[in-house]
């Protein structure tokens, strides 16, 4: 009799166990997985956004109004992620200007310069009319100059004379440090200025001449540097929706 009874208990036991597991793993299988949430991406813009060329027009404007020295360029600059933005600058510089309290005119003969940085624009993930930048720049050029109508006076005689240092080369290095302005007039059509610092690192002297202007870099004495210019930004692929756009659409 016992036996039996133990049996019996063995078999409700091993009943009871079976339906614990089987009621656990149908509560298993019926929760719902949750879906692998995607990622954000941190940009809103794809790597390659587009090409920007550039045409500074401060210094032709200058040189309506009277100025007799100036750098004529453009700028291509490659548009990465809306932030990052690659830049190089190519001109020609030129002066035929007798600078005030000096006894001499300087003629620098047209010299092509560069300049290669890059600027960062802290408005990357803002699609708004506008941007603000900083930038750094490295600068080079290899130049020709003459000094002309050099006035010498001879204190003791009361006299002067006139003489000319001519056929003059030099080369030049300097960096500069910039920020700027940028906004949107039309679509793709953009105008802004920067303003910026130069450091001149090195700039050739001869045996009875210095350069007075550099191609590129502008009067020598001068830190300051300013560019106001008109850009077009040409599309290399659309810009990538946010997810919230993504999203909308879907539903």
């Amino acid at each position: 009799m016992l036996k039996k009874r133990n049996n019996l208990l063995s078999v409700i036991f091993l009943l009871i166990v079976s339906a614990t597991f089987a009621q656990q793993r149908q509560s298993t299988n019926s929760v719902p997985q949750k879906k692998e949430e995607k990622k954000e991406s941190k940009y809103k813009f794809p790597l390659l956004n587009g090409l920007i060329l550039g045409v500074d027009l401060y210094n032709p404007v200058a040189n309506l109004f009277g100025q007799k020295y100036g750098n004529y360029e453009a700028s291509l600059e490659l548009n990465m992620y809306n932030r990052f933005l690659p830049t190089w600058e190519i001109g020609i510089g030129r002066a035929d200007n007798r600078p005030e309290e000096m006894n001499f005119t300087y003629v620098g003969k047209p010299a092509l310069y560069n300049r290669i940085g890059i600027n960062y624009n802290f408005h990357y993930n803002n699609d708004g009319p506008g941007t603000f930048f900083v930038g750094l720049r490295y600068g080079f050029s290899a130049f020709k100059y003459d000094i002309t109508n050099i006035t010498l006076e001879s204190p003791y005689w009361g006299t002067s004379y006139s003489e000319s240092i001519t056929g003059q080369k030099s080369k030049a290095q300097w960096i500069e440090a910039l920020g700027g302005i940028r906004v949107r007039l039309y679509k793709d059509l953009m105008m802004g200025w920067t303003v910026r610092y130069k450091w001149l690192i090195k700039a050739k002297s001869n045996d009875f001449s210095t350069p007075w202007f550099i191609p590129g870099y502008g009067n020598k004495g001068s830190v300051l540097g300013i560019t106001y210019s008109i850009y077009y930004k040409f599309p290399l692929r659309r810009k990538v929706a946010d997810n919230k756009t993504d999203a909308s659409v879907k539903k």
